[in-house]
């Protein structure tokens, strides 16, 4: 279980990327590529910068605009493209099989799409707007699309315009909290209330390192999470 009352760690504090860091962090993905996967799966078509040939780039920034918008059934599609296609980059492993999967169950993910980017805006607990898309086993309710991808889109759900709250975790995040707050956590299949746990650490932290005097500003809990994604793996062997 996460102990959410431990201290931030020093090489984190060390390491806060900075809020423009974190909004300018960017991902190359390969549009064409995706552009024709949506379009043989008849899957509603890709806009903005993934609707164009050939490869671009990602920001955190720009995903989160989309969800500054007001939630719907084509938002929510957009939504997630671009989630996922930052969370998974230019190699964009499996994506035959997850866009497979999202044709397969296309009403019944707008559905869920549409619930929990409305349970985010709303202000909803971070581990029920997680459930709405993750059994309370960890088993993603869209399938090939799992709770780390889950978690990306609660992330870039809630938007700019307020602090994040709901907070990306995944295998290297998990991994890289073993040695201080998650000995043997695992690295896949999160509970909600483990989620709600992680979300709670990090706000923590984030709270902690603002109060610093090496600091001397506000920390988002996003920082965190970069902090830990970029840190070198101090898990035991």
């Amino acid at each position: 279980m996460i102990n959410e009352k431990a201290p931030l760690p020093d090489d984190i504090l060390s390491n806060l990327p900075g809020q423009d860091a974190v909004l300018g962090h960017v991902v190359t993905v390969d549009g064409e590529r995706w552009r024709k996967a949506l379009a043989a799966r008849r899957l509603p078509t890709v806009a903005g910068k993934l609707a164009h040939d050939g490869r671009t780039t990602v920001t955190r920034q720009e995903v989160f605009d989309l969800g500054d918008q007001t939630p719907s059934l084509e938002g929510a599609f957009q939504l997630l493209y671009y989630s996922l296609a930052w969370g998974l980059g230019p190699r964009a492993s499996r994506l035959n099989q997850r866009l497979d999967g999202l044709a397969a169950h296309q009403d019944r993910a707008g559905e869920l799409l549409i619930s929990a980017w409305t349970s985010v805006k709303n202000g909803a607990p971070t581990e029920d707007s997680y459930g709405l898309l993750t059994t309370d086993r960890g088993a993603g309710r869209i399938p090939w699309f799992g709770p780390a991808f889950s978690t990306k889109f609660l992330y870039f759900a809630q938007g700019s315009v307020t602090q994040p709250r709901t907070l990306i975790l995944d295998q290297v995040v998990s991994r890289n909290l073993h040695a201080d707050v998650w000995p043997k956590g695992p690295t896949a299949a999160w509970w909600p209330e483990t989620y709600q746990r992680y979300c709670t650490l990090l706000a923590n932290w984030a709270a902690q390192a603002s109060e610093n005097s090496r600091v001397q500003r506000a920390v988002r809990a996003d920082e965190i999470e970069l902090a830990l994604f970029r840190r070198h793996d101090r898990s035991p062997e």
